[in-house]
C-alpha cells in the first residue's frame, strides 16, 4: 500500500496527535525510534512520512487514514485492502485501553451504586469475575508477540509451581477439601497474575498520560462522595465506617486506594510540573490523609507513615522530590493534628502513643497469633510440605463458604453461597474449627480493633493450606513485583523526561504493592480482588509503557 498525502496536513495532525498525548518533542521521537531534528521536520511538513507512518499510527493509537483524512489517494495496488485491516487493528488497539480503563472504573464505582446509593443489586459486586473473564478473552485474541517480557518471565515461575503444589495439596487432602472453596482461594490467588498478563497485551504503550488523567478523576470522586456524603453522615452518627468513599461498607479498600492516589499525585508534583494537577496537589494531599484518618484504620496507621517515607525516598533528596516529600509531611503533620484534636473518639493519639512507647507490642500481639499455625503443625508436621488443602483453614477461600451465615452488611456472598450449597449447609474442616474458629471467639479486642488478634492473614493461611513451599511462592510473587517496581521508578527518577506521566505511575504501583504486602499481614488482602486487580493493572501498564521507554519502539 503506498499512501501520497499532503505533508503540511500529515504534519500537524502528527504534532496535533503528538500533544494529545501529553508528549514533548523529544519523548515522541524516542519512542518513534527516530531524531529530533526528523520529527520537527515531518511536523513542519518539509519531510517525507510515508516510511514513518505505520509506526506514527502505531504509537498515537491513530488509524494512518486519519492522517491523511480529506488529502489522501490511496495507490491502486493488490495491497490496498490491507487499509481495513490497519484500521481494524487500531481500534482494537483502543479497544484495549478501554476495556482496561472501563474494568478500573468498575471496580472501584461498583460499590457505591450497590450500597451507597443502592440503584443495582449487591450481586454486581462480583463484577471482578466478569472483568476476569472478558480482560482474559480479549487478551487471547491479540496477535502473539515475538518475544515475552523478561518481567512476565520472572513473574511467571512461582506462579507456575504454586499451581502445582496446591494441585498435590489437594490430592494429598481430598478427604477435607471441597471443590467451592479450593476454586475461591486459587481464584484470589493467581486471578491478579492473569490480569496482570491479560492488561500487559491489552494496553497500548504511548497512553501514560491517559491512565493518570483517568486515577486522578477517579481519586477526585471519592474525595467528592466523601465530602458531600460520607462527612455529614460520620458527624451526624460519630461512626468513622461511614468514610468509604465509593467502596460501600469496606473503607480499608478507600484508604489502600487513596494512599496510591497520595503516590501518584506527589509524582506528578514531582516530575509533571505543567499540569493542573501539579498544581493543585499540594491541597490535595489534606483532604486525602484527613479522611484516611477519618477511616480510621488504626491497625494500619504504621504502614501510613511508612508510605509517606517511602514515596518521600522514591522521589529523592534533591529539588523538586525534596519539596514533594516536606509538603507531604507537613501535610500528614497537621492532619493527623486536626483530625485528632477534632475527633478523640477516633484514638488515633493513644494509637500514636503506643506505638512509639511501646513499638513492638503490635509485632508481638500479630506474631501470637501465628501459634494456631505452629500447634497445626505440631500435631501433623506433614502439614508443614503438605498443608492441609487450599480453602480449608483460614483463607478468604475458607472464610466465604464458612462465614455465608454472617448478618454482617459486608457479607455480599453470603446468600449466593447458600444458594448453591444448600441454605443449612455450614461448610466446616476439623483444623479450622480446632485451631482458628475457637481461638478467635476467645481473643481480646486491642486498641479498639480485633484486627491484631486475627486469626486471618494471607502469609499464615498460605502456610496452614498450601504448605511453606505456597507461603514462598507467593511472597516470592509479590515482594518481587515490589522490588521490581520501586527499581523501575527510582530508574526513571534518576533520568526522567520532561512532562513524561510514567514515573508517577511507577511510583503509584511501588505504593501499592508495598501497601498490600503489609495489609496481607492483617487479613487476607492479597485475595481481595478490588484491591489486588488494580494492583497489578497499574504494574502491568507501568511494565508496558517502560518496554516502550527502554527499547524505542512500539510491540
Amino acid at each position: 500500500m503506498s499512501v501520497a498525502v499532503r505533508a503540511d496536513t500529515v504534519g500537524a495532525r502528527v504534532a496535533s496527535a503528538r500533544r494529545k498525548l501529553g508528549l514533548t518533542q523529544k519523548h515522541f521521537a524516542e519512542r518513534l525510534g527516530i531524531s529530533l531534528w526528523l520529527l520537527d521536520r515531518i511536523e513542519a511538513g518539509v519531510a517525507d512520512t510515508a516510511a514513518h507512518l505505520p509506526k506514527i499510527a502505531d504509537v498515537t493509537g491513530c488509524p494512518q487514514t486519519w492522517f491523511a483524512r480529506g488529502n489522501a489517494t490511496i495507490a491502486a495496488s493488490p495491497m490496498r485492502p490491507r487499509v481495513g485491516i490497519v484500521s481494524r487493528m487500531q481500534s482494537h488497539v483502543m479497544t484495549g485501553r478501554d476495556m482496561v480503563l472501563a474494568s478500573l472504573a468498575l471496580l472501584v464505582l461498583i460499590r457505591f451504586f450497590t450500597e451507597v446509593i443502592p440503584v443495582l443489586p449487591r450481586a454486581a459486586n462480583f463484577v471482578d469475575i466478569p472483568i476476569f473473564l472478558v480482560l482474559s478473552a480479549a487478551a487471547l485474541t491479540r496477535p502473539h508477540e515475538n518475544r515475552f517480557p523478561t518481567s512476565l518471565i520472572r513473574l511467571a515461575l512461582p506462579v507456575t509451581l504454586f499451581i502445582i503444589l496446591a494441585a498435590i495439596s489437594v490430592v494429598l487432602n481430598l478427604q477435607r477439601v471441597a471443590a467451592g472453596p479450593a476454586l475461591v482461594f486459587l481464584y484470589g490467588f493467581l486471578s491478579p497474575f492473569a490480569v496482570y498478563i491479560a492488561v500487559y497485551r491489552l494496553w497500548p504503550p504511548g497512553n501514560a498520560r491517559t491512565l493518570s488523567r483517568f486515577l486522578l478523576a477517579l481519586g477526585l470522586i471519592q474525595l467528592a462522595v466523601v465530602a458531600l456524603i460520607d462527612v455529614p453522615r460520620f458527624v451526624r452518627t460519630r461512626n468513622p465506617d461511614e468514610i468509604s468513599g465509593t467502596f460501600g461498607t469496606n473503607q480499608y479498600q478507600l484508604v489502600f486506594f487513596l494512599l496510591i492516589y497520595m503516590g501518584l499525585l506527589a509524582g506528578i508534583y514531582t516530575f509533571e510540573k505543567g499540569r493542573l494537577a501539579a498544581r493543585a496537589a499540594p491541597l490535595l494531599f489534606l483532604p486525602i490523609l484527613a479522611t484516611i484518618f477519618l477511616a480510621q484504620y488504626r491497625a494500619l496507621i504504621a504502614t501510613m507513615f511508612l508510605t509517606v517515607v517511602l514515596i518521600a525516598l522514591l522521589l529523592g533528596v534533591r529539588g523538586s522530590g525534596l519539596v514533594s516529600a516536606i509538603l507531604l509531611g507537613l501535610a500528614l503533620l497537621t492532619t493527623f493534628s486536626v483530625v485528632n484534636d477534632r475527633y478523640p473518639l477516633l484514638k488515633l493519639g493513644s494509637t500514636v502513643s503506643t506505638l512509639t512507647r511501646n513499638p513492638g507490642l503490635y509485632v508481638s500481639t500479630r506474631v501470637d497469633t501465628a501459634r494456631n499455625v505452629a500447634s497445626l503443625f505440631s500435631d501433623d508436621p506433614r502439614f508443614i510440605v503438605t498443608g492441609t488443602g487450599p480453602g480449608t483453614f483460614s483463607s478468604r477461600g475458607w472464610q466465604t463458604f464458612a462465614h455465608a451465615g454472617s448478618a454482617s452488611e459486608s457479607n455480599v456472598q453470603g446468600p449466593y453461597v447458600r444458594l448453591l450449597t444448600g441454605a443449612n449447609n455450614e461448610y466446616r474442616t476439623d483444623v479450622s474449627d480446632k485451631y482458628v474458629t475457637t481461638p478467635y471467639s476467645q481473643g481480646a479486642v486491642i486498641q479498639g480493633s480485633r484486627a491484631l488478634i486475627s486469626p486471618f492473614s494471607d502469609y499464615l493461611s498460605l502456610l496452614a493450606e498450601v504448605g511453606i513451599g505456597g507461603l514462598v511462592l507467593i511472597s516470592t510473587l509479590y515482594f518481587s513485583a515490589l522490588l521490581g517496581a520501586g527499581r523501575l521508578t527510582l530508574r526513571l527518577a534518576r533520568s526522567p523526561i520532561r512532562g513524561d506521566s510514567l514515573p508517577a505511575l511507577a511510583i503509584a504501583s511501588t505504593v501499592g504493592f508495598f501497601v498490600l504486602v503489609q495489609m496481607a499481614v492483617l487479613d487476607n488482602w492479597l485475595e481481595v480482588t478490588r484491591v489486588s486487580f488494580l494492583t497489578w493493572t497499574l504494574l502491568a501498564v507501568v511494565h508496558r509503557e517502560y518496554d516502550l521507554h527502554r527499547d524505542g519502539k512500539r510491540e
